[in-house]
């Protein structure tokens, strides 16, 4: 497993607009859980994300969120939908 910054449990999040182009990039924290069941890895992201954007929000609540290696023993390309995690 690799990692996108210097804490290990940080990964690549990529945002995209509702149209498919890319907006940008940012280091998130992965705060859900690590381990378990195979189809926690989307709740877990979810968690990550609200916890990332806890004081902003709404910031890029339009935007899907991707990540290609999630911090879980599970790990495959994951994506959350139009701010998924605000809902």
């Amino acid at each position: 497993m690799t990692n996108y910054s210097d804490n290990p449990a940080d990964v690549r999040v990529d945002f995209f607009r509702p149209s498919g182009k890319w907006y940008l990039t940012e280091s998130v924290k992965w705060t859900g859980i690590w381990n378990g069941k195979e189809q926690e890895i989307h709740n877990s992201f979810i968690q990550s994300l609200k916890d990332h954007f806890k004081d902003t929000p709404n910031r890029l609540s339009d935007m899907d969120a991707i990540c290609l290696e999630p911090y879980h023993e599970y790990s495959h390309p994951i994506q959350i939908k139009a701010g998924g995690w605000n809902k």
